[in-house]
């Protein structure tokens, strides 16, 4: 009930004056970035609606180290999902942000008009479009797991067709509940399978484990139905594809992130996903093995030849650099294909990925080096320098040179070489690589540029998926999303304090806030009542005494009656009396205004 009412059209204009005063913001905001951004693009279409959606993202590391990440757009998108019309739209919102020259990758996922849109693009790809085109990484582990899944149909749709049965039909589901009561075991609402979503399968078959004796009880004694029969050959193979769906589970988990690099994390989880391939291939049971053959023709598909930009970026990891990423690479297709040699060589992709990055270096080198060298001198003392000779500051400079300073790639060839000391984070967890990068970025300037667009680079697009689902938007995840309007400004601090409190807070609380609230606004009405009570009472006094005074006045100027008169004194003492009963009614109904008053202010 204290909740003031918007009117629709008020909360829209404010809306989009809001909007254009922040977009405005971004603009500025880009236009003052020396760094390249990443984008992360996806097209939604609703099975209800007609209409078809495109949203972009935009990630980029600011001079804090800190990944951002903004919604430029959440556009309608009602035109065939063509190539030509794909990068239309994308390029009128980049021209509008005026990003087309600062774009340095773009992630889609794996739909064909997607990848075609790229070429299309009328944008200036950096450091010649090498990295410019990521698939997205969680949707290509969706496809490899639902051709696996396929092959296991006989055996996961009887436990799928059971839950379903059980969601459907309450009466069986109370029936369950007595059942599970009897055997000594909590009832329990199982998780729901959605088939386009093998990670809802993953999570279904989890739900179901321990109850796996008790459902198949249940469902021989009270369901009758064939197709609803449940036997223990179907646990033990689910039990064991879960063990793979888990690696799979654990590394969508990860790369999935917003606000941590997750480019440089790609190599060591499909290192995971060979190795559980290479342990489950010696299996005793013919239907696991032909789900994990299916799983790896289309793995190879895709990760045959892993993406140059995933190598590059776990270079860039000082705990790893080239030797680190031979190493995968050998376990990684070894584990893949052991037997045959069609994998392609470790040593020939160290090679190329050292190539790659030298030429990478070079440009970043022509582009920026004279501007870290500018800021280089900013950084030294002004004073100091001016105390110098000549000669000193020669054998200064001479000093501070390293050795070789004749090669153009020497920082390149200094970081490659140089051994760094992890000894005090004992957890991969705890290190931080932009951290890292931000305490080294004086000692290696490009290639901390380099860094910071290429770890910048989202492997996945649930960036922008978040925008399309509304659980995520309108729940406890906005705050993490970061996602407001069209422009992704972060909230104000004070609204998520507000919201988090109110989160937090117990139901005992919440109900007292609520009788609070109910005896405040009783208190407000009764107040109300009684000021519109005494407007009438003073207006009938007003109009009595406006009457009798024109009356008396009146009958004064057509008479000889004289003011100092038994019927002019009653006349007077009257009005003097009806006037001093209005003015202490009006100052009543003036305290009970600021008292009601009082009351809103301090709700």
């Amino acid at each position: 009930p204290a909740i003031r009412r918007i009117p629709r059209n008020t909360l829209k204009r404010t809306i989009h004056k809001l909007v254009a005063t922040q977009k405005k913001e971004l603009i500025k905001e880009f236009a003052s970035l020396d760094n390249k951004v990443s984008l992360c693009s996806n097209i939604w279409s609703g099975n209800w609606q007609s209409c078809s959606y495109m949203g972009i993202t935009c990630h980029w590391i600011d001079n804090a180290w800190n990944i951002q990440k903004r919604l430029l757009a959440y556009r309608c998108f009602n035109d065939p999902h063509t190539a030509q019309n794909i990068s239309h739209l994308m390029f009128i919102i980049l021209e509008e942000y005026g990003l087309t020259s600062k774009i340095f990758s773009i992630s889609f996922d794996h739909a064909s008009a997607n990848t075609c849109s790229i070429d299309e693009l009328m944008c200036q790809p950096s450091i010649g479009g090498k990295f410019f085109h990521i698939r997205c990484t969680c949707h290509i582990f969706n496809l490899c797991v639902q051709d696996g899944l396929r092959s296991l149909e006989t055996y996961i749709k009887p436990i799928r067709s059971a839950i379903h049965y059980l969601w459907t039909h309450p009466q069986i589901m109370k029936q369950r509940g007595k059942f599970c009561k009897l055997n000594g075991m909590r009832a329990k609402r199982f998780a729901r399978d959605v088939p386009t979503r093998w990670n809802s399968t993953y999570k279904l078959l989890l739900s179901t484990f321990e109850y796996k004796d008790l459902l198949c009880g249940f469902f021989g004694q009270f369901v009758q139905s064939s197709s609803l029969y449940l036997y223990a050959n179907q646990w033990n193979i689910c039990t064991t594809i879960c063990e793979i769906l888990k690696v799979f589970s654990d590394a969508t988990d990860q790369i999935s992130g917003v606000y941590y690099p997750t480019c440089h994390l790609v190599v060591t989880h499909l290192c995971n996903v060979a190795c559980i391939f290479c342990e489950h291939l010696t299996s005793n049971e013919p239907p696991l093995i032909e789900c994990i053959i299916s799983m790896k023709t289309k793995w190879k598909k895709y990760f045959l030849n892993i993406p140059d930009i995933f190598l590059c970026a776990i270079v860039l990891d000082p705990r790893l650099k080239l030797d680190g990423l031979g190493e995968l690479l050998t376990l990684y297709y070894d584990s893949l294909d052991p037997i045959t040699d069609a994998c392609p060589s470790s040593s020939m992709i160290i090679s190329s990925v050292r190539h790659n990055l030298t030429e990478i270096y070079t440009e970043y080198n022509e582009n920026y080096g004279s501007q870290v060298a500018t800021q280089t001198q900013h950084t030294t003392s002004s004073i100091i320098t001016s105390r110098l000779t000549k000669a000193q500051n020669l054998i200064r400079d001479r000093t501070k040179r390293p050795q070789g300073s004749s090669s153009p790639n020497l920082e390149l060839e200094n970081y490659l070489t140089t051994t760094f000391d992890f000894s005090a984070t004992d957890d991969d967890d705890t290190f931080d690589i932009l951290r890292w990068w931000a305490q080294k970025k004086q000692v290696y300037p490009i290639l901390s540029l380099m860094a910071k667009e290429i770890l910048a680079c989202p492997v996945s697009t649930v960036a922008v998926e978040q925008a399309f689902r509304g659980d995520l938007l309108l729940g406890q995840r906005i705050w993490k999303s970061n996602v407001f309007l069209t422009i992704g400004r972060e909230l104000p601090q004070e609204h998520k304090t507000k919201t988090r409190q109110m989160t937090t807070k117990t139901p005992r609380a919440l109900l007292e806030q609520q009788l609070e609230e109910a005896q405040v606004n009783v208190i407000s009405q009764v107040a109300n009542i009684i000021r519109f009570l005494l407007s009438i009472v003073i207006l009938t006094y007003l109009y009595r005494y406006s009457i009798t005074f024109i009356f008396f006045t009146f009958q004064i100027s057509n008479s000889n009656l004289n003011y100092y008169s038994e019927p002019a004194r009653g006349y007077m003492d009257m009005c003097n009396c009806l006037l001093f009963r209005g003015a202490v009614y009006a100052l009543c109904c003036l305290l009970l205004s600021v008292a009601s008053a009082l009351t809103h202010v301090s709700c």
